[in-house]
């Protein structure tokens, strides 16, 4: 039973903020309850010893029985590329889950045991993967033995969830006499059929998600039973491939999506996709699905508020993840990457993709829960308000109308202080809402819940009557609680009616305008729960005064396919832009070919100025109108409907008809043409369609889009021809190309003789053959070879990487040799011809390498000593460079070269001696005291009198603090690779956190011209020591006041008279001094990166930040 509500008063109001999971945690010392805004408290309710441990979903009986998930196989057991990045190319590869199944058992290695921390769980001896099988994700029931509100008793109610392929044991949601809960790969059904507490029965409703690796932490999610009487739940981008009860195959593999089925299993079916990582979703009222889906931690990219209409696409495909990440390493990082180059994840803007449906707005960080307030609960405070979990917080506002779609309105922090992420939730009997927090420290208590100061006779209503249940009331003791405050009274209500078959009744009450809308609505639902083909009803509400009647009417009809007199395509020209929508969505699941007029018109008056229309209309036209009628409309004025027809071919995957718009004079119409055919492709698409494929790369051409282009080198790719080499060479040669583009095009050729297994232009798997192997050498002229001299860099390093495939004259061979002896070429471009001549002629790079160790250059020789070493030439030569630039050389880059390269010196003994005393006594210049303390330290593992020195020095160093520890940090290091710790460092992860631009909306401060504010020594303290200069609104103050309440937020500033600070939402407060008891240092969210960056890794980022001015 759920523990009573506490009304002992809580002492003060605490306000606190928690930026984001991807910082150091920190724990305030917060164990009792929280006082929030509107009268609202949070609670601990689960005592943290013998309880499971870490808790992941809650869910809430109408008997007051409370569930939770533990999980002990995620990102353990359940293999994830967070741990295990290397799988990457084998992750792409899998489809099935079955698949997937069979590759684990067949390459389970020592390395992913490592990797993911797998350990002798079945006792045999030895780690394998017989070991994935026997750990088990649990369901508890929760008891509060000592009746003092906190549950301290946990009792299993399922278990023997750990077979191969078992991922974590998300949410649990006990539904009408079972328990439903999400644990990869199934959607399952338990039963206790004899009321032990314990389930004794139970049935895989759904089977296949997770064909992908993936991250693992997006899982299956958030179960509902929605207003339809449909369960509900989300799966994160690793995607779903599920056999329904009826034998059909329903596969979206690549992205995340929202899920349905009836409660026994059938109808299952893909309700929204595109989605990344969306854990929990909720509806509104009406019906209209909202979520916040998560990020991808890129740079400057942020979550999205979503509208999750039946069918839309919200963008996202897990491959673009991996174009750009911290976490699997990209083959090389200008990698492109549809969604931020085509801007998929903010809000509509001209130019975007036309086949996804946009965010609201790019929304909070670390969103999670999320929970629609009944009515009733909370005592009425934050009523048709959505309850977002956060880091540390729970926000709440409103979804209102804006034309079809909709818009956020409010922003309120009702409870904050939590520490640590609010995971999931659920409103319980008695109107508390329940959430977890995701592995909290200490003794804080993993289950929690927001409440009223006090019971209202509302919630008590509530509470019994879901206790009571409905199975006792007659059909017309039903009906007013279809008018209840709380929803959840109108839906068991609605449910109770539809069980007894109260199709009259239910009729009666919809088609009753004098009634008050939402009992209409709940009517109406009914009978579509009872699929009640109603025609004389379908005419009535299709005349209904009430626009969202109207709108309901025309999604029932679609719901149940019901349209006998073509009502609903009439209600394409409603004046109501909601009801257009409904009712294009409805022709489209009715098929309807009677509406295929009407859709174009409202195509056509959207002027794809209405993205939410215009998903509509599309869903509507890719099922009211074939292939060929969408061709036609190649020709017709209206961009908008031409875009529309595009989308809905996309849709069919009509590809011969797409290429009917490839050459539309509108570049949003031929964009979103060349998209549709080549992001939608597969290898049999093109082995079925041939000409398609070289119709889309004759698409190639200057003029067009960066969108266009990369999908059309990509595709004269996989044409592999000399013809399509050519038009390649053609395409890169253009004058004033885009350099980003030319380098695409440059990459295209130099992979010519290779295959390979993922796409180059998203990332997916979709192989690609190698092409003619004659095709370089006669498409690669004087033209392609004068690139080499292009002012860029990345340009002219291409050009030289794509001509090392090619087999050079004679007088090539001389021409480079001369051109690395030239004092008056671009270093860069010498030392990449350098390396260009030792793959090609060994003799010729030898005495040109040792040559170029006396060259004006300090870079080119610093290049040449190094690739004669690594070609084991000029051994004497670069030894005598050695000695030379230790005692001429003036540029740090090459003395820090020397010096490391001293180890290969026959006198290094000696060298490194010495070195190291100028070094313990101070007169080593600080760029190069680094490499001396290096090289020294790795020759004293055979000299005791020096390491016994480098102890002395390392303790004298330490006694003065970590800044003198990390001196040699200061300077000296190497700006570009700073620049790759900064955006490619998979436990630093600066880029996460730190904005580049003082526009970009990240957690950490902006570093935009830091360099130009503070010194290098500020910029070396920032990371070995965070807490030293907290940048004012970055560090966390706790200040008790006089008057006992506890406030907590991020310090702006503070004096003499008044401490200000920021409050999560957004708010400014300042206190007074005389009001202030104490106060706490503030503290820094930024981790440790002494933890895993070592000193030269350290000084990099230094020189890297240093650029910032």
């Amino acid at each position: 039973m759920s523990a009573p509500i506490r009304d002992h008063p809580f002492p003060g109001r605490l306000e606190v903020s928690f930026l984001t999971l991807c910082t150091l945690s920190f724990a305030l010392p917060v164990f009792a309850d929280l006082k929030g805004l509107e009268g609202l408290r949070a609670v601990p309710l689960m005592a943290s010893e013998s309880m499971p441990n870490p808790i992941m979903g809650v869910g809430v009986g109408h008997d007051g029985t409370v569930y939770v998930t533990e999980t002990i196989r995620q990102q353990r057991e359940e293999i994830s590329l967070i741990q295990s990045p290397f799988l990457h190319p084998h992750c792409m590869a899998l489809d099935t889950t079955e698949a997937k199944r069979k590759w684990i058992l067949e390459n389970y290695s020592a390395n992913i045991i490592g990797r993911q921390g797998v350990r002798d769980f079945n006792g045999d001896g030895k780690v394998d993967v017989l070991d994935l099988s026997v750990r088990s994700e649990k369901i508890h029931t929760l008891q509060d033995r000592d009746g003092d509100g906190v549950y301290d008793k946990a009792t299993l109610f399922a278990g023997g969830f750990n077979d191969v392929l078992t991922g974590c044991a998300h949410s649990v949601a006990p539904i009408d006499g079972h328990v439903y809960a999400t644990i990869i790969p199934d959607l399952w059904k338990l039963t206790d059929v004899d009321g032990d507490g314990v389930a004794d029965r139970r049935e895989s409703l759904a089977h296949g998600f997770a064909p992908h690796i993936g991250y693992g932490n997006h899982d299956l999610h958030s179960i509902l039973q929605g207003y339809d009487g449909k369960l509900y739940w989300s799966m994160g981008d690793r995607g779903a491939n599920v056999l329904s009860k009826e034998g059909k195959r329903v596969s979206n593999p690549h992205s995340g999506c929202i899920l349905r089925c009836n409660p026994d299993g059938s109808e299952f079916e893909v309700f929204a996709h595109g989605l990344r990582n969306c854990q929990y979703f909720d509806f509104d009222n009406y019906g209209n699905l909202f979520a916040v889906d998560h990020d991808a931690d890129f740079q400057g990219e942020r979550e999205r508020l979503v509208y999750l209409p039946e069918g839309s696409d919200s963008g996202w495909r897990m491959y673009y993840q991996y174009r750009n990440t911290t976490l699997v390493r990209a083959a090389r990082e200008d990698l492109y990457n549809p969604w931020l180059a085509e801007k998929m994840w903010i809000p509509f803007h001209s130019g975007q993709p036309s086949h996804i449906l946009p965010t609201i707005e790019n929304s909070w960080n670390a969103p999670a829960a999320f929970s629609f307030q009944p009515g009733t609960a909370l005592g009425g405070a934050y009523g048709d308000h959505f309850l977002l979990g956060g880091a540390g917080n729970v926000r709440a506002f409103k979804m209102v109308a804006h034309g079809a779609g909709f818009k956020r309105e409010g922003d309120h922090v009702p409870i904050q202080g939590l520490g640590w992420q609010v995971l999931t939730s659920t409103f319980s009997p008695d109107g508390r809402l329940f959430f977890t927090l995701w592995k909290p420290r200490g003794n804080r208590s993993q289950l929690w819940a927001l409440q009223a100061e006090k019971e209202t006779a509302a919630m008590v209503e509530v509470k019994s009557l879901l206790a009571k249940g409905f199975s006792a009331y007659k059909v017309d003791q039903l009906l007013p609680f279809l008018g209840h405050a709380d929803r959840r009274i109108r839906l068991q209500a609605q449910f109770a009616l539809v069980a007894r078959k109260g199709t009259k009744a239910l009729r009666a009450k919809a088609t009753d305008a004098r009634t008050e809308l939402l009992p209409r609505l709940h009517a109406l639902w009914g009978l579509g729960q009872l699929k009640s083909r109603d025609r004389d009803l379908l005419k009535l509400l299709c005349q209904d005064k009430n626009a969202e009647m109207r709108a309901q009417a025309a999604r029932w009809a679609g719901d149940l396919g019901f349209d006998p007199d073509n009502l609903v395509p009439v209600l394409l020209g409603d004046p109501s832009p909601r009801v257009r929508l409904m009712a294009a969505i409805a022709c489209g699941k009715l098929k309807s070919r009677n509406a295929l007029e009407s859709l174009i018109e409202l195509i056509v008056e959207a002027d794809n100025k209405k993205p939410v229309l215009r998903h509509a209309g599309v869903y509507g036209l890719a099922s009211a109108a074939t292939p060929r009628e969408l061709k036609d409309l190649s020709e017709h004025p209206s961009e908008a409907l031409r875009i529309a027809a595009v989308v809905a071919l996309r849709r069919q995957r009509a590809f011969e008809e797409l290429t009917a718009f490839l050459d539309d004079p509108s570049s949003q119409v031929m964009s979103d043409a060349v998209r549709a055919i080549y992001d939608e492709a597969s290898p049999q698409t093109f082995a079925r369609h041939p000409d398609v494929l070289t119709t889309l790369a004759m698409a190639l051409h200057p003029s067009h889009s960066v969108a266009v282009n990369v999908r059309a080198i990509a595709a004269n790719r996989r044409l592999g021809t000399v013809e399509s080499a050519r038009r390649l060479a053609a395409f890169l040669i253009t004058p004033k190309l885009d350099p980003a583009l030319r380098v695409e095009a440059l990459y295209s050729l130099e992979s010519w003789p290779e295959s390979s297994t993922l796409d180059p232009m998203d990332g997916r798997h979709f192989p690609v053959a190698m092409g003619n192997p004659d095709a370089l050498g006669e498409v690669v002229g004087p033209e392609v070879w004068s690139l080499a001299n292009d002012p860029g860099d990345k340009v002219s390093h291409r050009v030289i990487a794509l001509l090392r495939k090619i087999e050079p004259t004679p007088a090539q061979l001389d021409r480079v040799a001369d051109h690395v002896m030239d004092e008056k070429q671009r270093s860069s471009v010498r030392i990449e011809w350098l390396r260009w001549l030792r793959k090609q002629k060994m003799d010729l790079f030898s005495s040109v390498g040792i040559a170029a160790l006396a060259a004006s250059s300090p870079e080119l020789r610093i290049a040449a000593s190094q690739e004669l070493i690594g070609a084991r030439r000029g051994r004497a030569e670069v030894a005598e460079y050695v000695m030379t630039a230790l005692k001429e050389s003036r540029d740090v880059p090459e003395l820090q070269q020397a010096i490391k390269m001293v180890q290969r010196l026959p006198t290094r003994d000696a060298i490194v001696t010495r070195l190291a005393d100028e070094l313990f006594a101070g007169s080593i210049a600080p760029p190069v005291q680094l490499e001396v303390f290096e090289v020294a330290q790795a020759l004293s593992k055979q000299d005791k009198p020096l390491q016994a020195k480098l102890e002395k020095h390392r303790a004298r160093t330490a006694e003065k603090g970590v800044m003198a520890t990390y001196g040699m940090a200061l300077v000296g290091g190497n700006a570009e690779k700073g620049r790759r710790i900064f955006h490619g460092h998979a436990q630093a992860q600066c880029v996460k956190c730190h904005a580049l631009k003082q526009t970009d909306k990240q957690v950490g401060p902006s570093l935009e011209g830091i360099a130009q504010r503070h010194p290098r020594e500020y910029l070396l303290r920032s990371i070995v020591d965070p807490q030293a200069d907290l940048v004012p609104g970055y560090g966390i103050i706790t200040l008790q006041l006089k008057d006992g309440r506890t406030v907590a937020g991020n310090l702006i500033s503070r004096d003499d008279q008044a401490i200000t600070v920021k409050l999560p939402d957004g708010l400014i407060q300042t206190i007074a001094r005389s009001g202030v008891k104490s106060e706490s240092k503030p503290i820094g969210t930024m981790p440790d990166v002494r933890s895993f960056l070592d000193p030269r890794q350290v000084r990099d980022l230094v020189a890297y930040l240093a650029t910032m001015k």
